[in-house]
């Protein structure tokens, strides 16, 4: 039904279906924003994107949101589905023909290694075959065989190397200028998580890759005890030890003093914030109609800018942006002190 609800919508607007998503599941409740915050974390991996649309689907009693890709993308790197509100969203994408996207990509690898097909064939012994026919292509009749066998070895493998790493987090207080704080280092992992279709030992690998001093000894001590301890568990391990107690108070303590760090861009201050907020949130120590101003409050106490609300050009007695409304203002504003201090040593040094 969704897949072809994708199809459908995609030919009513003249798109190509492979350069589209259709996200599933989302709760009527929903608004634009917390929609486009789900969709920022849960589609990272794709690149950009729009939203196109929405449409409430009356079997499912949920709505469902048609998004938008810049270009094609590889169907590895489309999660299944997305963290939002109400539990997760499916994400539906159209698979691709198999034969023919394989081996575009097979011929642009082999000509970046000085290979032609005819010749990948014959070192896969493919040479005294009667349908080989001894040229520099493949025939259409070993062309699924070998795309199949070939895709199940070499996807993988670019999976595997192909990845952003994840940030750093050693447990240490004060944390060290390339580590994380724990709360905003757990976030960005569990989405990372979620997005990588890859093996439970590759993804438990790339999370020791990131670990440091007393967090890496603690996972360390886990793993000989059981070494096949799962993701979630060494996480639910190291929020024991390092994460902030579920105490709404103390919670809500820890956001108050939580301050913009000396040399702290104010868009990572803002983005270290919210992982506390949405505690807080869950917790209901926070009302999620007022999150916005509970977010802007806190930036405006904490940054160390004192004068950011005439900085952002924000109304004293408006209603606050949301999270990515307000990213946007940081990130212009930022973009053009950054473009002035440019100029202003371009001058110096011609002058």
């Amino acid at each position: 039904m969704t897949l072809r609800l994708l199809e459908d919508w995609c030919r009513g607007m003249d798109m190509n279906p492979r350069k589209a998503l259709l996200i599933a599941g989302i709760p009527q409740t929903c608004n634009v924003a917390e929609m486009e915050e789900a969709l920022r974390a849960g589609l990272a991996p794709l690149g950009e994107y729009r939203l196109l649309g929405r449409m409430f689907l009356r079997d499912e009693n949920k709505n469902v949101a048609l998004i938008g890709l810049t270009e094609e993308t590889r169907y590895a790197l489309v999660p299944k589905e997305i963290p939002g509100r109400g539990g997760v969203w499916r994400v539906v994408f159209k698979p691709p023909d198999p034969d023919n996207e394989f081996l575009s990509r097979l011929t642009e690898f082999l000509e970046g290694e000085g290979m032609t097909l005819g010749e990948l064939t014959r070192a896969l012994g493919y040479g005294n075959d009667p349908f080989d026919l001894d040229q520099d292509m493949i025939p259409e009749i070993q062309a699924p065989m070998l795309a199949q066998a070939l895709d199940e070895a070499l996807q993988p493998a670019l999976q595997y190397l192909r990845y952003k790493k994840l940030r750093v987090f050693s447990g240490s207080e004060p944390p060290e200028a390339d580590e994380e704080e724990f709360d905003s280092w757990l976030f960005h992992t569990t989405q990372m998580m979620k997005a990588w279709q890859v093996s439970d030992a590759e993804k438990r690998r790339r999370l020791l890759e990131s670990l440091r001093g007393p967090a890496y000894d603690v996972i360390r001590v886990l793993k000989i005890n059981n070494p096949l301890i799962t993701v979630p568990e060494c996480l639910q391990a190291l929020e024991q030890v390092f994460g902030v107690i579920d105490n709404p108070r103390e919670l809500q303590v820890k956001y108050l003093t939580t301050y913009q760090k000396d040399e702290e861009k104010l868009s990572a201050y803002v983005l270290r914030l919210e992982p506390l907020l949405q505690k807080l949130v869950e917790r209901g120590a926070i009302d999620r109609e007022v999150v916005n101003q509970a977010r802007l409050d806190q930036i405006l106490a904490g940054a160390a800018h004192r004068t950011l609300r005439r900085k952002l050009a924000l109304p004293e007695d408006g209603p606050a942006p949301g999270l990515l409304e307000l990213l946007t203002l940081i990130r212009d504003e930022e973009a053009a002190e950054e473009e002035a201090l440019l100029h202003a040593g371009l001058e110096g040094h011609f002058t």
